[in-house]
């Protein structure tokens, strides 16, 4: 096993454990802890982690009263791992950490030129590849069998493309056709000359080309079942499959993280940077920088599953995970109270307690409840976990440019997003939605906060009527419904700027109450809604 995993292997509660100061601690996938059985929402299918395999540097299980104090010291990940997994752990610090891969998972190059579809390209240093027939196929290092850990064709199925723009800071989806080469010739490790097959594509001089795997076989990190966990001072500079998962969790903080690229990279994470799913308790991300995703920063959201069976004799129900990337894990647990969910509206119906439960496989869960079972649709209405809903506080963050939008946020708890700035963000900066016939990712917010920010050419991809900064989309399916789902917005002492369409734009949908107020704009402002019963509108300035 590695050095740092070591260090971990006997570890008892009340312990600090402090690493050598700025060490670079080398760790290799198949030196490592390795454990299966950890499901991670909004990940892999089954069939491209079966198992709920992790690999771990740094792994913590029922564990209390843990400082990890890394003293600047760098985890170095060799292959593919989740470098940090805690599990049903209390009170645990860790800071002052750094964690990197030698080979991301994420390729990239730079145009150097483009002569009408003859192209010379420079490939970052850290990323490695060999050419086969006018082919670059990705590749990581290569385990101690001599075999590379993975590899990818650059326009295989696997891969998603993006054009960067270092310029403007804005990033575009690239066809992977539009990406074949004619002709590679190679002029030295780091420097090829292609023919580009499409002449015509747009393939600007300056820009990067950034592709990524699209499998999230493991992900930055994983906390399942944890109370109490503070991050502080992390430097996160790259992560596979999904970013710093936190799932059903209470009370976690991250302080002072530094979450983007390093100085010859242009993205750190193939997807969204904390997620934070079936949570509880207070959630804090305060005073961290993030920049460069191909999704969304923050993510916090319950999960719905439908209900495909009832015994009203025995009072219990037949619940399913949904989504092909979310399922395997432990959703319930005896005394959470469930609501069940009208599929078409999104509304709450009934109430029960959980008094026992029994996964039956993968993805079916039987739920045996305090109460006799209402009537539902089977195979349509779903439920939600209600006790695993968290307060979010994001405050003094700085977000910058991202394939994705900046808050995604469905949680009952109390909402505050202050004095942060979104900057050139793909999508909104805020998105409020909550569905049970799509990612079904629960549920209806009480009120949010969003005060004191700056918000700067966000939502710049402009396909969803116009270019909305602030977006409530509940994917309610029935278009008659007269239902609000969600309750209270209040946006407040915001400065909007360079709008991305003609004015800035708030699309509000199924939201009860909306209070605009004293934000300053650089140009027109507009206010588009349906299904909103009462907005304030005052004392909001056009400079």
């Amino acid at each position: 096993m590695n050095e740092l995993s070591e260090i971990f292997l006997n570890i008892s509660d009340n312990q600090t454990v402090l690493l050598e100061k700025n060490k670079v601690y080398h760790v290799y996938q198949d030196d490592s802890f390795e454990s299966e059985g950890y499901y991670c929402s909004n990940t892999a299918k089954k069939h491209e982690n079966p198992n709920g395999l992790r690999r771990m540097a740094i792994f913590l299980k029922n564990k209390k009263n843990i400082v990890i104090d890394g003293n600047g010291a760098t985890i170095l990940v060799h292959g593919k791992m989740t470098p940090i997994v805690l599990d049903k752990c209390e009170n645990i610090v860790i800071r002052n950490l750094t964690v990197d891969y030698a080979c991301p998972t994420m390729s990239e190059f730079k145009i150097i030129s483009n002569n009408d579809g003859v192209c010379v390209i420079k490939i970052n240093s850290e990323c490695l590849y060999r050419i086969e027939n006018n082919h670059l196929i990705w590749q990581g290092e290569n385990d101690k069998n001599g075999v590379p850990y993975w590899e990818d064709s650059y326009i295989g199925n696997r891969r998603h493309i993006k054009l960067f723009d270092p310029e403007t800071k804005r990033s575009y989806d690239f066809r992977r056709d539009d990406l074949e080469f004619e002709n590679i010739e190679q002029i030295d490790n780091s420097t090829l000359k292609v023919e580009l097959k499409n002449k015509s594509v747009r393939f600007p001089a300056g820009s990067v080309i950034q592709t990524r795997n699209i499998i999230r076989d493991q992900t930055g990190s994983l906390f399942q079942r944890c109370k109490n966990l503070s991050f502080e001072n992390l430097r996160i500079k790259f992560m596979h499959g999904l970013g710093m998962v936190s799932q059903f969790c209470e009370n976690v903080s991250f302080i002072n993280c530094d979450l983007t690229p390093s100085d010859d990279r242009t993205i750190v994470s193939t997807a969204d940077f904390f997620q934070f799913s079936g949570c509880r308790g207070d959630i804090k991300i305060q005073n961290c920088k993030a920049n460069g995703a191909h999704d969304d920063y923050i993510n916090v959201h319950g999960t719905h599953l439908r209900i495909v069976e009832k015994d009203e004799i025995n009072n219990s129900i037949l619940v399913r995970f949904m989504h092909e990337e979310s399922w395997g894990f432990q959703a319930f647990e005896v005394e959470d109270v469930i609501d069940f969910i009208k599929w078409d509206t999104l509304q709450p119906f009934y109430s029960a307690t959980v008094t026992g439960y029994k996964k039956i496989n993968d993805t079916d869960i039987l739920l045996y409840l305090d109460k006799k079972i209402p009537d539902i649709e089977l195979n349509k209405d779903v439920v939600e976990n209600a006790t695993w809903t968290p307060n979010l506080y994001v405050n003094g963050c700085e977000f910058g440019q991202t394939s994705g939008r900046g808050i995604l946020c469905t949680t009952r708890g109390e909402v505050i997003i202050e004095n942060n700035v979104f900057n050139t963000l793909w999508g909104p900066a805020l998105l409020i939605e909550d569905d049970c016939n799509f990612w079904f990712e629960s549920g209806f917010t009480r009120e949010i906060i969003f005060r004191n920010n700056t918000v700067i050419g966000c939502d710049y991809h402009e396909t969803y009527e116009g270019s909305p900064v602030i977006r409530y989309t509940p994917k309610v399916m029935d278009e008659n419904s007269t239902s609000y789902v969600h309750g209270k917005l209040t946006v407040t002492g915001n400065s909007f700027q360079k709008p991305c369409g003609n004015t800035h734009l708030f699309l509000l949908e199924y939201v009860k109450d909306v209070d605009i107020t004293d934000n300053t704009f650089d140009t027109e402002y507009r206010i588009k809604t349906k299904m909103v019963k009462n907005i304030v509108d005052r004392n909001n300035k056009i400079l």
